[in-house]
Formats: C-alpha cells, structure tokens, sequence
C-alpha cells in the first residue's frame, strides 16, 4: 500500500465571485478525500471516529471549476498514539498541484468524549500503510 490518490468532483457552488474555488472550499474537498481514504483505502474500522485536532494548507495555485474535479493525494507522515499526521496534494486533471495540506488526525471515542488510539486491527493497517509508503520528499514552503 502506497499512497492513495482520490478524486473529488468540483461544483458550481464551490466558486467564489471571481471564478476561483472558495478558499475555503479546499478545507471540504481535503475532508472528503481523506475521510474516503481512511474509509475505503485504508480500510479503517474506525474511520468515522475521527476528529481534525491541526490543519496547515498551502495555496500553491489557481483552481476553477472549469479543471472538473481535483486529484487528492493522502499520505500518512507520522503515526502517534492517538493520532495520525497526514499529508495531502490536491492536484487538477493536468498535474497541476493547487493545494497541499498537512492534518492531524486524532482518533476519537464517542462514549468518553476523548481521543483514544485506534484498535488493534486499525493501527497494523495504519503501521502497514506507513511502511509500506515511498519515502516522503520535504515539502517545499
């Protein structure tokens, strides 16, 4: 398992008055990806126990809706206790990178109402994901 790369759709309603994507739109299109990430390619049973404790983003470059949908590239940069830090490049149809993001991801029980660490099974598959993950190159800022 490498690093998983997931398409996002833009909308009409993603658009700001100068024909842009809303800046803040970015923060939905990185949610959706990582969180279909974590469900699907990572196959987390607990992926929809999860809460956003950081979120860093770099608008690298311009993004319309005329690029269609985005490509969001998910990797995991540091596996904690409770907590993951992830790194994300959102990147148009043509290779264009407009975005890159770094989150982290605290795990979380619902019945306490306190970041917990994943299951058993849930950290191996995250363990498994890290080691398996090409080298990360520094990101450039």
């Amino acid at each position: 398992m490498t690093t998983h790369i997931i398409d996002v759709p833009l909308r009409w309603r993603d658009l700001d008055t100068n024909g842009h994507v809303y800046h803040g739109t970015y923060l939905t299109l990185l949610d959706e990806a990582r969180s279909t990430w974590l469900r699907s390619g990572l196959a987390l049973a607990g992926a929809d126990s999860h809460l956003i404790a950081r979120l860093e983003i770099d608008y690298v470059s311009e993004l319309t809706v005329d690029a269609g949908t985005v490509a969001v590239e998910c990797a995991i940069e540091r596996l904690g206790t409770t907590s993951l830090r992830t790194a994300e490049t959102m990147r148009t149809p043509d290779g264009t990178v407009v975005a890159r993001s770094h989150a982290v991801v605290v795990f979380w029980d619902r019945e306490t109402r306190r970041s917990a660490p994943p299951s058993a099974e849930d950290r191996a598959r995250l363990e498994a994901a890290l080691a398996d993950q090409p080298a990360q190159p520094p990101v450039e800022r």
